[in-house]
């Protein structure tokens, strides 16, 4: 990689981090020149201004999340997963997400805060995140029917608490500030999975 595309991807990162600690209207280009390790007129040589540098975050940051939410590595938990009762089958997916996110939370809270008032962030979560993540979806949903025997309806029920159980922990923890031990976060999947298993009719 040449310098000028790796001190682009410092200020970049950068941005990433401080958006998501401090939201962008109150994060400043001297603070990222400062987190990059450059100085104001380096970051000014590589983004005109500070929209500039937002449009790249979130070009960038799109792109970090859909490489972890395509579906090879889910297809890769699946397959590893596959041999497992319907419940543990299900903790193993919610478990994969969750560590996907965690990996990337910065740029999962730049997204989650900003997608409020940033229309060029909706458009691209709209026309790229959200059809990969819907494709993810079904393959779950498709896997669920097979191994459980359920309806499609009754399939779709059970992904929309997978994935509302893992966007309420990251917005719990990431968003509000509340910390869950992993003792707590275990009960958590726990329950879930009670509800599961009545709703399969599996022990």
């Amino acid at each position: 990689m040449k310098k000028s595309e790796v001190t682009k991807n410092k200020i970049i990162q950068a941005a990433i981090k401080l958006i998501s600690q401090n939201g962008y209207a109150a994060t400043t280009t001297a603070q990222i020149a400062k987190e990059a390790g450059v100085s104001e007129a380096t970051l000014f040589k590589y983004f005109k201004d500070k929209e500039t540098l937002l449009k790249e975050v979130i070009k960038a940051g799109v792109t970090q999340i859909l490489s972890q939410v395509a579906l090879l590595p889910l297809k890769e938990n699946i397959k590893k997963s596959m041999a497992l009762k319907t419940p543990d089958f299900i903790k193993s997916l919610i478990r994969e997400r969750l560590e996907m996110a965690e990996k990337n939370i910065d740029i999962f809270k730049v997204v989650l805060i900003e997608i409020q008032y940033n229309d060029l962030l909706k458009k691209e979560v709209s026309e790229k995140m959200v059809p990969k993540t819907c494709q993810a979806k079904q393959l779950i949903e498709r896997i669920l029917m097979q191994k459980a025997d359920v309806s499609s309806d009754m399939a779709k029920g059970l992904s929309r608490v997978m994935i509302g159980t893992v966007l309420t922990f990251l917005i719990q923890k990431y968003i509000l500030g509340i910390e869950t031990s992993e003792d707590e976060l275990d009960r958590e999947i726990n329950n879930v999975l009670l509800v599961f298993k009545k709703a399969i009719g599996e022990e």
